[in-house]
């Protein structure tokens, strides 16, 4: 009797390591994502604004080469 009294707690020991585990791999797998995600939102603004710059650059190139046609 007292041996399975020991094999059920064994048990419930293990149960209790293999969930904390998983809550921790659970963690690290949501920061692993939302990483991810706030890194690509800031590379496309950087994207975002370096494309605009190249805009505003070509058309102040455009209206150098030709300063008498109206925009």
């Amino acid at each position: 009797m007292t041996e399975s009294k020991d094999l059920i707690e064994q048990l419930r020991r293990s149960n209790r390591r293999w969930k904390a585990l998983a809550l921790a791999a659970c963690f690290v797998l949501g920061s692993v994502v939302l990483l991810g995600f706030v890194a690509a939102s800031w590379q496309r603004m950087r994207a975002e604004a370096q494309m605009q710059a190249v805009n505003a650059a070509l058309a102040r190139a455009q209206m150098a080469a030709n300063p008498g046609q109206p925009r």
